[in-house]
């Protein structure tokens, strides 16, 4: 849920550039949605897979993230304006692998 609420927050604070990430989290998620499992069928094991899938997914998306945070700093000229748009991202960033490279 961490991974939800975190792109959620990430929406809601409308970051200039994020559009496309964002797009492609509600792609992942409605994708995930739409499959169909049966968690008591335990003979099966096509939740685990998907699941596996979706966080794979997620991860290369933190990674686009991340890489867009990076790209966002190298833009800033000032010392001032880096530390605002630190203490911005360090605010919304939730999940442990995000805060870390941020330093928060």
């Amino acid at each position: 849920f961490s991974t939800i609420d975190q792109f959620t927050s990430l929406s809601r604070n409308k970051l200039e550039g994020m559009e496309d990430l964002i797009k492609q989290f509600h792609i992942i998620v409605k994708e995930f949605r739409q499959k169909r499992h049966d968690l008591l069928d335990y003979h099966k094991n096509t939740f685990d897979r998907d699941y596996v899938e979706f966080n794979v997914k997620i991860s290369d998306l933190e990674g686009a993230l991340q890489h867009f945070i990076n790209q966002s700093f190298e833009n800033i000229t000032s010392i001032e304006n880096s530390l605002n748009l630190l203490h911005k991202f360090q605010s919304i960033l939730q999940r442990e692998s995000l805060k870390s490279d941020t330093g928060g």
